[in-house]
């Protein structure tokens, strides 16, 4: 026999937000609100005469998660808890809801079950159409980037043979004439100009080329250790901290040491010439190895951060501009991902992330 509800009961359950579903612990629903019987889709009086445990528990995909939870209610010793969970609603489509329960209790009994049902749908389609932009902003980026990649390859194949004529005939020039001060200037400038564009073609090469990552076990106290040496002697009043127990991870040696490299000069650069410290650390987040260079130098502008990873951008007179995508590609080609932004307390912060399908290895076994 169904349980009728006083009208107290009736006013303080239509009070409330969220829907509420009472029952006792066999699931014979014996009180419940409008809201509830809206998020449902079933009539209050089916609900009444329903056993929760029956039809309504069909429309959940996951339900064996709802039995669960459920079950948790009805063991006084267990902890109940909440549950996010999806819901085949008849009018609406699939719902999203989130359950959670609580006990009705006597002299250490527990004969009742009070499930609160909350429908966050919008939460969710919010953050469906925030992660949509976000994929259509990455992609539309990485076509950008792709498309200059293309366009700046097709121009290094045409200007490699002007470029090494140029530079040959100077050299040519230099050797066999007599030339007075201001020729030899002319002469040194056109060779400048030339070496610049072979450093262009030889960056969009590198950039451009397939390279299949070769991942091993790889000391990374060794590999920051020999970019160190190879930086040495720093600029004045530049000094770099390399942190201590590295571990031992399975990556491309050759790969990262390049990305991490280009990063670190980068960051020894914007502390020139007013001096500071640029730190190399590294922590495991998630299963992840992420890398950490620090400096404290004149840091990023708001309007150049948007274009750091453009190939050819740069805001160095003599730049090439393609280091920091370079330095992106080999990173995502093992599987991770780079980011440069400004630091809280000045200067500059790259993160770069090895994920745990590289295989984390202490580095004292």
């Amino acid at each position: 026999m169904p349980f009728i509800q006083s009208s107290y009961l009736t006013t303080l359950l239509e009070s409330l937000n969220a829907g509420v579903v009472i029952m006792n612990i066999r699931g014979d629903v014996y009180a419940v609100n409008e809201t509830a019987v809206r998020l449902l889709g079933v009539p209050r009086e089916s609900l009444l005469r329903l056993h929760f445990n029956g039809s309504v528990l069909d429309r959940f995909p996951e339900r064996p998660e709802v039995e669960y939870l459920l079950t948790q209610a009805r063991e006084h010793e267990a902890t109940a808890e909440s549950l996010q969970t999806r819901f085949k609603h008849p009018v609406l489509g699939v719902r999203h809801y989130t359950l959670s329960v609580s006990r009705i209790v006597d002299y250490g009994k527990v004969f009742g079950i009070v499930l609160q049902v909350s429908d966050v749908t919008h939460i969710y389609e919010m953050h469906e159409r925030e992660k949509r932009m976000l994929e259509e902003r990455s992609a539309l980026q990485q076509e950008r980037i792709d498309s200059l990649a293309q366009l700046s390859m097709a121009i290094a194949h045409q200007i490699r043979n002007p470029m090494m004529t140029i530079g040959g005939f100077a050299r040519i020039l230099e050797k066999k004439y007599t030339l007075d001060e201001a020729g030899v200037s002319m002469i040194q400038g056109i060779r400048e100009g030339a070496t610049r564009l072979e450093n262009v073609v030889t960056a969009v090469t590198q950039y451009t080329a397939t390279r299949i990552p070769e991942c091993r076990e790889t000391d990374m106290g060794l590999l920051v250790g020999a970019i160190a040496e190879g930086l040495d002697p720093l600029p004045a009043g530049v000094s770099l901290d390399i942190g201590r127990d590295w571990p031992v991870w399975f990556l491309d040696p050759f790969m990262t040491s390049d990305a991490l490299c280009e990063l670190v000069q980068n960051a020894v650069e914007a502390c020139a010439p007013q001096g500071g410290t640029v730190s190399i650390s590294w922590r495991e987040e998630d299963g992840a190895c992420v890398l950490m260079v620090r400096d404290h130098g004149r840091g990023i502008d708001a309007e150049v951060a948007p274009f750091l990873f453009d190939p050819f951008f740069t805001t160095k007179s003599v730049g090439v501009g393609m280091g920091l995508a370079k330095a992106r590609r080999w990173i995502r080609e093992q599987g991770g991902e780079l980011s440069v932004s400004a630091a809280s307390e000045g200067g500059t912060l790259a993160v770069f992330r090895i994920p745990r399908a590289c295989g984390l290895k202490d580095s004292a076994k």
